[in-house]
Parts: C-alpha cells; structure tokens; sequence
C-alpha cells in the first residue's frame, strides 16, 4: 500500500483528535497538530494544547519492506494565567490529568496508531519558576507513539 501520510503526522492527528473528542472538560480552542518545537516561554494569550512530533524511529523487526515506526511525541498545555490562586492552578491541572487519563495506553480504531508509555520527561504539574515570574503555566507529557505500516 502507498504511504499518503508520514507516520509522525499520522500519530499526532490521532492524538489531537482523541484530545478534542474528550468530553471531561473544555478546551477554549482546539488542541493543534505541530511540526515546529514549542517553546514553553512563548507568549501565549488562551489556554493552548500543541501536540508535536520531536523524534521518529524506524524499527526494524521483520524482513517486510516497512516495519512500524516508534515516534517521541510531546503534548503541550500551556497558557498565561491572570491569576494564581490555588483553585486556578488546581483546575489546569486537573486539566492536564484528564488530558493523560485520554492519551495513555491509546489505540486508533483502526489499531494503526498506539501509544506505547508515557515518558520519564514529562511533568505532570507546572514549572514553579515560570508561574512565579511569569504567570505561565506550562506543562508537557512526552508519548512514545508506535505507528504500523501501511
């Protein structure tokens, strides 16, 4: 079968579709699909969800032509806070665990896409120094995703 997508772009569609399609909470935009990195102090205006591709593998497990691909895929939920009361922090990243809770352990419908772990980098609460010096709540969980071949 002919390739009409990359794998990493595939993989990160099928997250930020399961990411949109969550129903335990609201997103004042929709998650977005991202090839550029993001940069956690950029200057965000509403609570923003980025999923980027970071790294893609080609495992090589069988003499097929194509064997899946494992991918470093990065979620990032982020926005400028006006106010840093406990309860505000508390809702983001309640926010964040309901975010998790749909990724982890996900498989597409059609079993193409599945995330395989969640990674030791991510950080399930908000950098310290950046909500005390710039009101940023910045969060990202890092997937590795495996995509079957074609």
């Amino acid at each position: 079968m002919t390739v009409t997508v990359a794998p990493s772009t595939e993989a990160c569609l099928a997250l930020v579709t399961q990411i949109n399609a969550g129903t335990d909470y609201v997103l004042e935009r929709p998650a977005e699909y991202s090839r550029l990195e993001v940069l956690p102090l950029e200057e965000v205006s509403t609570l923003q969800v980025d999923v980027v591709a970071v790294d893609e593998e080609q495992l090589s497990e069988t003499l097929d032509i194509e064997d899946r691909t494992s991918h470093k895929i990065v979620i990032w939920i982020r926005e400028k806070l006006r106010d840093l009361t406990p309860e505000t922090i508390d809702d983001r990243c309640l926010l964040v665990r309901q975010i998790f809770q749909r990724v982890n352990n996900f498989d597409s419908s059609d079993r193409r896409v599945r995330v395989w772990e969640v990674d030791e980098e991510t950080r399930m609460t908000p950098d310290k120094n950046l909500l005390n010096t710039m009101q940023l709540f910045a969060v990202s969980i890092v997937l590795r995703v495996e995509v079957n071949p074609s």
